[in-house]
């Protein structure tokens, strides 16, 4: 408490101060704002009131009052590492990352067994790209508590992004302790532990489960083609979405659909081992020298249907080229997606027919553009670009190329050997695009262009454009 308050000032302070943190406790947010408040106005530079109405903030997702109120009450108290360490956690979901960094050190400097501020200064530090920082950070949480999974699956990212494919492909495996994969798991009652598959034969089929969202399954798929070639009979289950593209593209494989895995009764013992597809990665992806079975294309469209789209779109003779902006995944899809109107320096180049290939409704943003540029992106209604994955692989085979964000729809182009940009953000949660690097190990038809500065677009499109209209001019 401030010397300079009266002492009836300093007792109903605290009076004020106790009732907040209980309803604060109680989730009682709102009422514990308030009461925290009526202290400031008691006495404005009582820490603990700046420190915790700015935690509400935080709770409350207003970032930039927490970051304000928390740095207030830093400078009333230099020396609480829970302090410094709420102010990382503010900076860094404002996006002040090198500023969240040098808070968390404060914290881990004042108690250095924090072990969350230590979490954080790692993840921080990856999401800066600074992968060794990050790892080290990673290696001290494990040395303080061995097998953490989530560390694990944290050092498992950074490593992958590196590079570094056998330890990281090992520590992969702890995701699925995280939940990490559980959102696209299939749910049945085969024992998952009892069935891990190792890589050996096994005298009943491997099932294969899906896991992680569209475009990651369709990364993932690339290793089907292994998995034939092991000669192992196995059974893969995949989003039903992608059905008909994979059996067209693995023929010889047997796809069946959650629905059909999910009803099946444990007691039959239809299978020798399961595996989930990402898993895949730890027994055919081990070494950077795999990396060359990686096939250039492995999907393939309807032919006789990308053929009738090609023909239906086609004006006089141009390049016809297919745009994707935006990702709904709702964790990461905000700081991956642009706006239709960003692309505007791409949509200038002369000599193009543009194909819709963005899935949602996109009727608004065509229009707008329509109306201020007179530029008709071609929209076909025949085809439902987030449900009809098949008719979707064909529209992309009936363009030349494809501009596209870090989406599924970069996945589906470039696994069909499609020429694909793919605009990526500074960081990304995203291991397989690495970094730094414009050519990708995993689909070698993909340029990756990517942000200098986080949240600077500007620059990645212009690039874009640049190469569009090298390519267009040799038409």
């Amino acid at each position: 408490m401030s010397h300079s308050a009266t002492a009836p000032a300093i007792v109903k302070a605290k009076t004020l101060f106790s009732q907040g943190k209980a309803h604060h406790q109680q989730g009682k947010i709102s009422e514990a704002q308030s009461l925290y408040r009526q202290v400031l106005k008691l006495i404005p530079r009582q820490a603990e009131a700046l420190h915790m109405l700015g935690v509400t903030e935080f709770q409350s997702k207003n970032y930039a009052q927490a970051v304000e109120l928390i740095s207030r009450a830093k400078s009333v108290k230099p020396d609480n590492a829970l302090i410094h360490f709420n102010l990382g956690n503010a900076l860094r979901a404002v996006g002040r990352l090198p500023e969240a960094s040098e808070a968390f050190g404060v914290a881990l400097q004042l108690r250095p067994d924090h072990f969350e501020a230590l979490k954080n200064l790692g993840n921080t530090y990856k999401e800066q790209n600074q992968m060794d920082q990050a790892i080290a950070c990673y290696d001290r949480l494990l040395a303080m508590s061995p097998d953490h999974p989530h560390t694990c699956y944290n050092k498992a990212i950074a490593l992958l992004t590196q590079g570094q494919l056998a330890e990281g492909w090992d520590l992969y495996e702890y995701r699925l302790k995280c939940g990490t994969a559980d959102g696209k798991h299939v749910r049945h009652s085969i024992p998952r532990q009892a069935l891990n598959w190792d890589g050996g034969q096994l005298k009943k089929p491997l099932l294969v489960l899906p896991e992680q969202g569209l475009g990651d399954q369709i990364f993932y798929g690339a290793m089907l083609a292994d998995l034939q070639a092991s000669n192992v009979e196995s059974f893969v289950c995949l989003d039903g979405r992608l059905q008909a593209l994979f059996e067209r593209s693995f023929p010889g494989s047997d796809f069946v659909l959650p629905t059909e895995i999910a009803g099946l009764d444990p007691g039959q013992q239809l299978f020798g081992a399961q595996i989930q597809i990402a898993s895949l990665g730890k027994i055919f992806r081990r070494e950077p020298a795999s990396l060359s079975r990686v096939p250039s294309t492995y999907l393939k469209a309807d032919p006789s249907l990308a053929s009738t789209l090609r023909q239906c779109i086609r004006q006089d003779g141009k390049l016809i080229c297919g745009l994707s902006w935006s990702s709904k995944n709702p964790e990461t899809g905000a700081s991956k997606s642009i706006t239709l109107e960003t692309m505007r320096p791409v949509l200038q180049i002369p000599g193009i027919q543009f194909v819709d290939l963005q899935y949602g409704n996109t009727q608004d943003e065509r229009l707008v553009i329509k109306a201020s540029t007179g530029i008709d992106i071609a929209h076909l209604d025949s085809i439902d670009n987030q449900n009809d994955i098949d008719g979707l692989a064909a529209l992309i085979e009936a363009c030349d190329i494809v501009i596209t964000v870090s989406n599924s729809t970069a996945h589906l182009s470039a696994a069909l050997g499609k020429p694909t940009m793919i605009l990526l953000a500074h960081h990304t949660p995203l291991w397989y695009w690495h970094l730094d690097s414009i050519t990708s190990p995993w689909y070698s038809s993909a340029t990756l262009l990517r942000q200098t500065e986080p949240g600077q677009w500007d620059s990645v499109v212009d690039k874009a454009a640049l190469m569009l209209k090298g390519i267009a001019d040799l038409v």
